[in-house]
């Protein structure tokens, strides 16, 4: 009777276990596909995928490209386009790879994909000098591309800016194999969901932005995007890159949510060491979507950072 338990137990394991395989192998892409073709956004081929975009303004006018946060989406900067572009700007959004309605590619989340990602938006848009906008991980991306791309970089706004560690140090069991990857797999919505909703200080007014954040996690490859993005780049610690983002003296504004429990005001402190020329702008009332809960705030701020700082071509 054990003995045929037993068979039955390892049989059920072994099913379990392949149709998990199977699916994250093969992920259906025909709903992502079908809200593509219902986007008016434009998209951008490579040979690591396809970039949802989209461009608002005129032409020829100074470039903003706006990179959204670890979580977010092009659709996250809404309560900032008209405002920029009104200011005589034209405004550039879209979304990173394994986020909105981009492709989720079987690759390594690193900073590498996700710079030659932004490279590749600026020559579909034929800028050679632009504004660098980031929100938390996507401050990350800017930095980056700046400390690589210096001459394209007129200068920089990181909104909520991802990439302080703090005490507790990287969480280990990112990097068990199998194991990450199933807690990923199954539950990677739940575990998400509430960082999610930290990210804003009165989550119930904003409702909306959480709805649309779990429409675009439920598509095939989100959660395996999403850690392979905190395994492979420096979500948590980017100390190494402020550092070098200071030493090289690019026009740059910090606005920070003063209630942001993700990555804390207080690391304004370590900001101002690494990068001691940055101007810096505390907003109450606001968590880690600080451009969110007080777009005006972070609008005005942004719009008279870079009429001080000269315009991008």
């Amino acid at each position: 009777m054990k003995t045929k338990f037993l068979k039955y137990f390892i049989f059920i394991i072994c099913l379990f276990g392949f149709l998990t395989l199977y699916q994250y192998r093969y992920e259906d892409t025909v709903a992502l596909d079908a809200a593509r073709k219902a986007s008016s956004a434009t998209l951008i081929r490579s040979k690591a995928g396809i970039t949802r975009y989209q461009v608002f303004g005129e032409k020829n006018s100074p470039t903003i490209i706006l990179i959204h946060s670890f979580n977010g989406f092009m659709e996250s900067w809404n309560p900032n386009i008209s405002s920029l572009v009104s200011a005589g700007y034209q405004v550039v959004t879209y979304d990173l790879f394994g986020r909105g309605l981009s492709d989720h590619p079987r690759v390594d989340y690193d900073l590498k994909l996700f710079r030659n990602q932004l490279d590749s938006v600026l020559k579909e848009v034929g800028a050679k000098s632009v504004h660098l906008v980031g929100s938390s991980f996507g401050c990350v991306i800017a930095s980056d591309y700046a400390n690589h791309h210096p001459e394209r970089i007129a200068s920089l706004v990181m909104v909520g800016p991802a990439g302080w560690p703090d005490e507790n140090g990287r969480n280990k069991l990112l990097d068990i194999p199998l194991v990450a990857d199933l807690a990923f797999h199954y539950f990677g919505k739940k575990i998400l969901k509430p960082k999610v909703e930290a990210y804003l200080f009165n989550p119930s007014k904003h409702y909306n932005v959480i709805e649309e954040w779990e429409r675009f996690a439920s598509y095939p490859g989100f959660t395996r995007s999403a850690l392979s993005t905190l395994r492979y780049s420096p979500v948590q610690d980017y100390t190494v890159g402020w550092e070098k983002l200071g030493a090289l003296k690019k026009p740059t504004l910090f606005i920070w949510g003063k209630q942001d429990v993700s990555f804390p005001f207080a690391n304004t402190k370590k900001l101002s060491k690494l990068i001691p020329d940055a101007k810096i702008i505390g907003i109450e009332d606001a968590a880690h979507w600080v451009n969110i809960e007080q777009a005006k705030k972070v609008n005005d701020a942004i719009i008279s950072f870079f009429s001080v700082n000269g315009n991008g071509v």
